[in-house]
């Protein structure tokens, strides 16, 4: 039988797992978790819209928390990756915004 690993199949593989051999340093699960999570981070972006950001800047913000929340994970725990991943992609999107707004307000203060 072949590994999955070997041929960069993961669709068998659960978020847990997939976390796990990211962690050991296996670049296809790590892709893997980007890819299945890159439509959280859009859809999350989406929302935000009308923030005055660019939408490719949240969506960068959430990719970089997405690979912040890989390292920070424990799949022992019993918590769901999409349960830990979604509030700190939206949080790390809302810092962002809630950023930029308070560097804007001291521009507009200072003028």
């Amino acid at each position: 039988m072949f590994d999955n690993q070997a041929f960069g199949n993961f669709d068998s593989l659960s978020d847990a797992e997939l976390v796990k051999l990211a962690k050991n340093s296996d670049e296809g699960a790590f892709r893997e978790l980007v890819v299945r999570y890159l439509y959280l981070i859009r859809s999350v972006a989406a929302e935000y819209k009308k923030s005055g950001l660019e939408p490719d800047d949240l969506i960068q913000e959430g990719s970089i928390n997405l690979l912040r929340t890989i390292s920070r994970y424990d799949p022992d725990k019993k918590i769901k990756f999409l349960t830990y991943a979604g509030p700190a992609i939206r949080n790390a999107m809302m810092d962002l915004i809630s950023t930029a707004f308070s560097a804007f307000e001291q521009r507009m203060q200072s003028d």
